[in-house]
């Protein structure tokens, strides 16, 4: 398997653009949570942009996040067996960021990665397995020709429709209603302010039922 090359410097998937409490909103992390993955940024299972930033994480950097959270949250897999899986990983494909570039799988203990259709447990550093997709969250990423994330679909609930899409070239990566660019920050600014649903959904010529995925989008500022 060969993983394309990117001169992360012209692509603003890798460009910081997310402060800690965004990623922790859209990847549906808990702050502390997401503070120890990216603890000590070069040792971190998910490694930040280096140098002081007030919003280090990149677009990739959030794919990684919602990944993880699957695996650890839905699919209960040991920590231990993740950093065993993506140090393995970034030395055999050469990228320092597995968990987003590449499609992986689980048996709820260790990671696979398929080559030439066969499961490798990178868990154990390229034995044999049989795992189980992790359809459920990568069905959310979408990806280039190079398999790199190029859009990601948050999700509110587990059959929540692809709505709501996070691409870096549109409103600076911000969480948008697909095909347009009205984003759910301003749908909540406006609901926040006493505008009804029905009205901002006439103003934007949009469904009624995309201004409640919106809404749903940035669900935890309304709870907060």
């Amino acid at each position: 398997m060969t993983i394309m090359k990117t001169t992360t410097e012209q692509d603003l998937r890798y460009r910081p653009i997310y402060p800690l409490a965004e990623v922790s909103r859209y990847a549906r992390v808990h702050p502390a949570t997401l503070r120890m993955w990216t603890h000590n940024r070069g040792s971190g299972v998910v490694i930040l942009a280096t140098g002081p930033q007030v919003a280090p994480f990149s677009f990739i950097n959030l794919i990684e996040s919602y990944v993880l959270e699957g695996l650890r949250r839905t699919h209960r897999v040991p920590m231990q067996r993740i950093r065993k899986a993506v140090e393995w990983l970034q030395q055999k494909y050469g990228t320092a960021h597995p968990l987003a570039e590449l499609n992986l799988e689980t048996d709820g203990y260790d990671l696979f990665i398929r080559e030439l259709d066969v499961p490798v447990n990178a868990s154990r550093r390229g034995q044999g397995g049989f795992p189980e997709v992790l359809a459920q969250y990568l069905r959310r990423i979408e990806r280039d020709k190079g398999r790199i994330p190029v859009r990601f679909y948050p999700y509110t609930y587990v059959q929540a429709p692809k709505a709501i899409v996070m691409d870096p070239a549109v409103a600076y990566g911000r969480p948008v209603v697909a095909g347009t660019r009205v984003s759910s920050q301003m749908i909540f600014d406006r609901y926040s302010g006493g505008e009804s649903l029905r009205d901002i959904a006439l103003d934007y010529d949009l469904d009624f039922q995309l201004i409640e995925e919106a809404l749903r989008c940035e669900i935890d500022r309304i709870a907060a």
